[in-house]
């Protein structure tokens, strides 16, 4: 029998994933910091799934014991800033020819994974898998459901730590996701392939009003990304495909991304959003505290930003969104941000 899978996290990724990957016949164990969250789940061992993915699926196992959960397969569906906290959940408990996938690392996720794993003294490091985008476009609502809109197609994978054959990656990815990913040889290529921080830190802020109103809300790509909104977030795109480009990395700019990974073919970000229906219905988030800027700044713009000024190219744009969102929530995210020195990430590439 083939090992089961352990998916850490019970958002909107976790879910989707748990449900789409009990539904194709995977053994699934999920695991979540807190009880509460999946209080459902642990009851009734069933994630119900709509959309693009339809069914009631079963699964194993639902706990807060990681102990009890562990698998060789593992699939890292927490927002990258948990990243040290679940490697030192499983530094101790690890089994030896794990393969870990993080969903998606952001920038140097497998870098600062391995590291936290070391310092807790893990024996064998396993091979790290770091994924440039999450693999479903979806929601979690209430309780055990999962909506589904789109699973996403030629994601890029890279691996670190152990190393580990393309067969042998390959056969710890459930078929039913195998044709979604490809691999590629650097995780240069995934981490500042990084859409995520381009997609949101720079809307968000320039939307802070109507996400704090308490007499509306909106659909953040159809409402929130206008016309000016997409120009400036252009020149993030472009900031970042400048420091990739300089890096070596083999990265897709905002506009090839969705072809790559929607099919949608446009000459400008605006129209590529206006053009993909599985944004209609996502909402905007209702607070400043949102992984769109706890996450995608500090483990986005920021460690582009600490290359940039070290290799000397202009990511003004990029510096002027994260002192924009320290001052507005009166934090440095730039302290709490993974700063790799060019020294740090060529130690990794050797």
């Amino acid at each position: 029998m083939k090992e089961s899978v352990l998916i850490i996290g019970a958002g909107h990724q976790g879910l989707a994933m748990a449900g789409h990957f009990a539904l194709n016949g995977e053994r699934v164990k999920l695991w979540n910091r807190t009880a509460e969250h999946i209080k459902d789940i642990a009851k009734t061992k069933t994630i119900i799934c709509e959309g693009a993915v339809k069914g009631e699926a079963k699964i194993e196992e639902a706990s807060t014991d990681m102990s009890a959960l562990v698998s060789k397969r593992i699939f890292v569906t927490v927002p990258s800033v948990a990243y040290k906290d679940v490697a030192r959940e499983l530094a101790g408990v690890l089994l030896s020819g794990s393969v870990i996938f993080l969903n998606p690392g952001r920038t140097f996720g497998a870098i600062e994974f391995i590291e936290e794993l070391k310092k807790n003294g893990c024996r064998e490091i396993p091979a790290v898998i770091e994924t440039q985008s999450i693999v479903y476009t979806c929601r979690r609502t209430p309780t055990n459901f999962s909506h589904i809109y789109a699973l996403k197609s030629k994601v890029k994978m890279a691996a670190l730590g152990r190393k580990i054959t393309k067969s042998e990656l390959f056969d710890c990815l459930p078929e039913c996701v195998r044709d979604r990913f490809i691999l590629t040889e650097s995780f240069l290529n995934t981490s500042l392939g990084n859409i995520g921080m381009v997609l949101h830190c720079a809307p968000v802020l320039m939307n802070t009003g109507w996400i704090e109103s308490t007499e509306h809300s909106f659909k953040y790509y159809y409402d929130g990304l206008s016309k000016s909104v997409c120009g400036f977030v252009e020149k993030i795109d472009n900031q970042r495909m400048a420091v990739a480009s300089a890096m070596g990395a083999d990265c897709a700019s905002l506009i090839e991304w969705f072809e790559e990974c929607y099919g949608i073919r446009e000459n400008d970000i605006y129209s590529c959003i206006r053009k993909n229906e599985y944004y209609r219905e996502i909402d905007a988030p209702n607070s400043l505290e949102h992984r769109y800027l706890d996450e995608d700044i500090p483990n986005g713009l920021v460690p582009v930003e600490t290359l940039g000024l070290e290799l000397g190219i202009d990511v003004s744009s990029i510096s002027l969104i994260i002192d924009f969102a320290n001052a507005v929530k009166n934090t440095d995210y730039r302290v709490r941000g993974r700063r790799y020195s060019l020294s740090k990430i060529n130690s990794f590439l050797s």
